[in-house]
């Protein structure tokens, strides 16, 4: 009997012993992958896409980002399923891409392409979009009027979609995009052609958005502030190869974070200046006006400030520093690459 407990016993230390292990193992399923991506469109040209490989886990918000035909909008037809890549696959939540599996838990919006229906209202385009992906009509009776609170859609719910403006077209286009509840979400230039208000309030209403359901999103803007304001990572592709992978400070401080130095003078500065090495003079819009640029590993601050106020000290009215924006990093980076 004794024999028996024992043997018994060690099952059970065991079994639990492999439970343990596998939850130490286990990680969490990538919202989205893409294993050595590849598609080419012609064979005389070079690939639109070449062997991109990356994961997004749930709940990040990344851009993608890259200048024209750096091959982000192929990248996220073939995340989607409009496209077949030549090699490589990718996965939703670990279901391939293009499946229904994998679609069922996808949100896409196209700043360009209408998934709207010009003829019907808005509340007719979110409900067929509700019994497109079997939403259960109580459910959509109840996210419906949610969504549109939060992107400020509410008052549109009745107007026909070719009566509206772009800016409240493309919140129609997300809250779309969101009724059945995606656990992911693909954004293509979503604010392309809006004017700065509209894109304040789309950005502010997708803010509000995530953090009511903590979705993952992958955004594609050539709109900096976009990705600034909405994501905390970025993958940057060109000639449709990856060329960084991580934070958005990382990417700032890889691709050149330099400082500026913007000095007011009571006096005009004069035109010929001589400059230490690793120093940049920018153009100015005064005669009264010194702007500078530098990067602080090839120059220290404690050298420039010395300079200034050797070479200008009782000149200087004013001093204003900043350093430069993600923006100018990221254009120099790849102007760099185009040499």
């Amino acid at each position: 009997m004794n024999y028996f407990k024992h043997l018994e016993s060690n099952f059970f230390t065991a079994v639990e012993s492999l439970d343990t292990l596998g939850a130490m193992n286990s990680s969490p399923t990538p919202a989205i992958s893409a294993l050595s991506l590849t598609k080419r469109f012609r064979p005389e040209l070079p690939p639109a896409v070449e062997n991109l490989s990356f994961e997004i886990l749930p709940g990040e918000s990344v851009a993608f980002l890259g200048p024209n035909g750096a091959g982000k909008s192929t990248t996220i037809k073939l995340l989607c399923g409009i496209l077949v890549p030549d090699l490589g696959s990718a996965a939703i939540l670990g279901k391939p891409a293009g499946t229904p599996d994998a679609n069922r838990h996808l949100g896409l919006v196209f700043g360009a392409r209408s998934q709207l229906y010009f003829h019907m209202t808005v509340r007719e385009c979110l409900e067929l979009q509700a019994e497109t992906y079997f939403v259960n009509r109580e459910t959509a009776k109840l996210r419906i009027p949610k969504l549109a609170e939060i992107f400020g859609a509410g008052p549109l719910l009745g107007r026909r979609v070719r009566e509206l403006s772009l800016g409240e077209r493309m919140r129609c286009e997300i809250v779309t995009s969101l009724v059945h509840q995606p656990k992911v979400i693909l954004l293509d230039e979503p604010t392309i052609g809006l004017d700065v208000i509209a894109k304040l309030g789309l950005r502010e209403s997708l803010r509000t958005w995530r953090k009511e359901e903590n979705t993952t999103l992958l955004l594609t803007s050539h709109d900096l502030t976009d990705v600034e304001a909405l994501c905390d990572r970025c993958i940057l592709v060109n000639h449709g190869k990856k060329a960084f992978d991580g934070k958005l400070s990382e990417a700032r401080r890889a691709f050149g974070d330099r400082r500026k130095i913007h000095l007011t003078l009571s006096e005009p500065c004069p035109a010929e200046l001589s400059l230490p090495m690793n120093i940049e003079r920018k153009n100015s819009e005064s005669a009264y006006e010194l702007n500078l640029e530098f990067d602080p590993k090839l120059i220290p601050l404690p050298v420039v400030f010395d300079w200034i106020s050797t070479r200008l000290g009782t000149k200087i009215a004013d001093i204003q520093m900043g350093q430069t924006g993600l923006e100018e990093a990221i254009r120099k980076h790849y102007e760099l690459g185009a040499r």
